[in-house]
C-alpha cells in the first residue's frame, strides 16, 4: 500500500509541475491579476481532482469517503479564504472592499469549507447518516449559480467556465446515482477544464486566434489521461484503502 501512495504522490507532483510549466510557457502578459488567477484556478482545480481521486480510492467505504471529502473541503476552503485575505489582497483582503469577482470566489470557497464542516458534524452526530447527496448538490448548485453570473473577458475563459458548470452538473448526477468511478473521472476532468479557464491561458488562446471550444476539448483530453492514470493506481474490484 505504501508503494501505491508513493506512485500516487509522484503522479500528482508530476502533473502539477507540467501544468505550471504549460502556464509559464503560454502566458502572454505577466500581470499581477494573471498570477492571482493562476493560483486561484490551480488550487480549486486541484481540489476537484482530489475529490475525484478520493472517490476512486474509497468508493467501497462510503463513511471513509465522506470523511475525507469533508476534510478536503475544509482544507481547500480555509486555505483559499486565508490566502485571498492575507496574501493575495493584504492586509485584510475580503474585508477591505473587494471587487465582485473576488467576492464570488471567496463566497464559493467559504461555502465549501462550511459544507465540509457540516458533513463532519452530521456524520459524528448521526453515525447512520451519510450526508453526501444534499451537501454535494447544494455546493454544485451554488457554484453553477455564481459561475452563471461571473463575467469573462475572453472567449476561452467563458468556454472554460461554462464547461466547468456543465461537467459539475454531470458529476452531481453520477454522485446521486452512486456511480463512483464515473463521478470520480468527471471530477478529475472538471478540475483540468477549470484550470484552463484562468486568465493567462485564456488570453493566450485569444491572442493566437485559436478556437475556444477546441481549447476546452484539449484540456478535457488531458483530464481523461489524468483520470485514467489515477484509475490505474486505484484499488480494483471490491478492494478499498484501509482506514
Amino acid at each position: 500500500m505504501h508503494s501505491v501512495f508513493a506512485r500516487l504522490t509522484l503522479f500528482c507532483v508530476a502533473q502539477v509541475a507540467c501544468l505550471t510549466l504549460i502556464w509559464f510557457l503560454l502566458v502572454v502578459e505577466w500581470r499581477w491579476d494573471v498570477v492571482q488567477q493562476f493560483l486561484g484556478h490551480l488550487g480549486p482545480g486541484s481540489f476537484l481532482v482530489a475529490m475525484g481521486v478520493a472517490a476512486l480510492f474509497y468508493r467501497r467505504d462510503m463513511r471513509a469517503l465522506v470523511r475525507r471529502e469533508a476534510l478536503l473541503a475544509m482544507i481547500a476552503g480555509a486555505a483559499y479564504v486565508l490566502a485571498d485575505t492575507f496574501v493575495m489582497h493584504p492586509p485584510w483582503g475580503i474585508f477591505s472592499g473587494p471587487g465582485q469577482a473576488e467576492q464570488e470566489h471567496v463566497s464559493i470557497m467559504g461555502l465549501i469549507f462550511v459544507l465540509g464542516a457540516s458533513g463532519l458534524v452530521i456524520q459524528n452526530k448521526f453515525p447512520d447518516q451519510l450526508p453526501t447527496s444534499a451537501h454535494f448538490l447544494i455546493g454544485i448548485s451554488v457554484v453553477i449559480l455564481v459561475f452563471g453570473s461571473h463575467p469573462q473577458h475572453t472567449a476561452a475563459g467563458a468556454a472554460g467556465h461554462y464547461a466547468t458548470m456543465l461537467f459539475l452538473g454531470v458529476a452531481a448526477l453520477f454522485r446521486v446515482l452512486e456511480k463512483h468511478i464515473e463521478y470520480a473521472m468527471t471530477m478529475i476532468v472538471t478540475g483540468f477544464v477549470f484550470f484552463c479557464a484562468q486568465t493567462g491561458l485564456a488570453e493566450y488562446v485569444d491572442a493566437v486566434g485559436n478556437s475556444a471550444g477546441a481549447w476546452v476539448a484539449l484540456w478535457a483530453i488531458l483530464g481523461f489521461v489524468s483520470a485514467t492514470g489515477f484509475l490505474a493506481l486505484a484499488p480494483g474490484g471490491d478492494k478499498t484503502v484501509a482506514e
